[in-house]
């Protein structure tokens, strides 16, 4: 089994299996190589206050929870990692010009699809290795850095997502029985495009008609006149990628006027609310909800337990429910360092910023959420998640049952096709 996830002390912690690796483990990773003895500096930019902390701030856990495995495992050829967390605000370019002028190792984050856009270019100018949280903008590597070396990507991008939204649509309710749908998304390039995947989708599944589509400004605090079209549309299923507040803000409205009458709600990211939603509301809004490439109970815990054994762990640490956005952060820490520890091996000493980019193409790796691959392509693939949001009682907070699970060949484009092509040749 330990070969199984990687074959090192370092792989087993942070795939949740440390449990596998005795006291007298010997280090596997770079005993002979030729490896600087100072720590290795990594900085992470990510929202850590105003309202899109509730994202953010379980980046920030998950990474730091990474680094301390890392660290307890004896660091990555000996070398532990420092991890400095800034703001990201509007400032991801400079916040990385800033973490490379540090002389940062590698650099993680950002939350923001629009800053993610803004940020890749940069990253192949500097060529130091960013391994992006979350800013899951499909076009990322289609368009806006089409060709990259340095920037990579760990979680799920939004085709995949939206794919398995409507994948999940229509196993619940049957495309013969999806007519009509409509959207309430976010006014920026992740909703849109969020949508814009979804509604190619599930046409292309059952064909059904757009009936409405709306998009709130972020941090909207009245979203009366979406519910209200909703209403009167009655559509069969209503599409939201709104995250965090906005979709607490969604749910709630939502009961309070009877949306829930009146469409079947399917939500990519709804569980990123799970810390802040009521008993009530879960139960009233009988939602649908992705969980991207990470949630706690799956695979189940009688086959895989480090899933359940990580909610443990963020309770106890942050008292918090972990989310896909937990994973966000752990998972892209993951990718990276086993992928250093790899070019280790291969180099003979430290590897250089290009030997350890070079390590991360096609790069598979262990979490807690299972078995990943950064593409050759530099985009994260990982089986993606969907749920009925029930509450339960034991967790004190929502949680998803009857889980579908997805995998990236059934989500995904091949390499060198578009999202939009790909979806099209159904």
């Amino acid at each position: 089994m330990l070969k199984a996830i990687g074959g090192t002390a370092l792989a087993a912690s942070l795939a949740g299996c440390s449990a596998l690796v005795g006291d007298d483990e010997p280090s596997q990773s770079g005993e002979s190589a030729d490896v600087p003895d100072k720590p290795i500096q990594a900085g992470l930019q990510t929202f850590t206050e105003g309202a899109a902390a509730v994202l953010g701030l379980q980046t920030q856990y998950g990474a730091e929870l990474a680094v301390q495995r890392i660290n307890e495992a004896g660091g990555i050829a000996g070398r532990e990692i420092t991890l400095e967390v800034v703001e990201e605000a509007d400032a991801h370019v400079e916040n990385y010009k800033q973490f490379v002028d540090e002389g940062k190792d590698v650099t993680f984050g950002p939350i923001s699809s629009g800053g993610h856009a803004a940020l890749a270019p940069e990253v192949e100018n500097q060529g130091v290795v960013n391994v992006g949280t979350d800013g899951t903008v499909t076009t990322l590597y289609e368009e806006t850095v089409p060709d990259p070396t340095y920037s990579f990507r760990f979680q799920n991008h939004d085709v995949m997502e939206c794919v398995a939204a409507a994948r999940a649509a229509v196993t619940r309710l049957g495309a013969d029985n999806i007519d009509t749908i409509a959207g309430i998304n976010p006014n920026y390039a992740f909703g849109k495009d969020e949508f814009g995947m979804f509604k190619q989708a599930i046409q292309k599944l059952t064909g059904a008609e757009v009936v409405y589509e709306g998009y709130p400004d972020l941090l909207a605090e009245d979203m009366s006149t979406h519910i209200t079209e909703v209403n009167n549309n009655q559509p069969d299923v209503t599409f939201s990628s709104n995250w965090g507040g906005d979709a607490t803000t969604l749910l709630n409205q939502g009961a309070a006027n009877n949306m829930f009458e009146n469409t079947r709600l399917v939500g990519s990211v709804l569980y990123s609310a799970v810390n802040d939603l009521s008993k009530d509301v879960v139960e009233q809004a009988n939602a649908v909800s992705g969980s991207r490439n990470f949630y706690w109970g799956e695979p189940t815990p009688s086959r895989w337990k480090p899933g359940k054994q990580l909610l443990t762990a963020a309770r106890d640490q942050w008292d918090i429910v972990p989310s896909a956005h937990f994973m966000s952060g752990y998972g892209a820490v993951t990718a990276w360092a086993t992928a250093a520890e790899k070019a280790v091996e291969l180099a003979g000493g430290w590897p250089s910023q290009e030997q350890i980019a070079r390590a991360l193409e096609g790069h598979g790796f262990y979490t807690p959420a299972g078995y990943h691959v950064m593409g050759m392509g530099h985009q994260g693939l990982s089986n993606a998640y969907y749920g009925d949001m029930v509450w339960d009682d034991d967790l004190g907070a929502p949680a998803l049952e009857n889980v579908t699970m997805n995998s990236p060949p059934e989500l995904a484009p091949p390499p060198g096709v578009t999202a939009s092509d790909w979806i099209s040749s159904w």
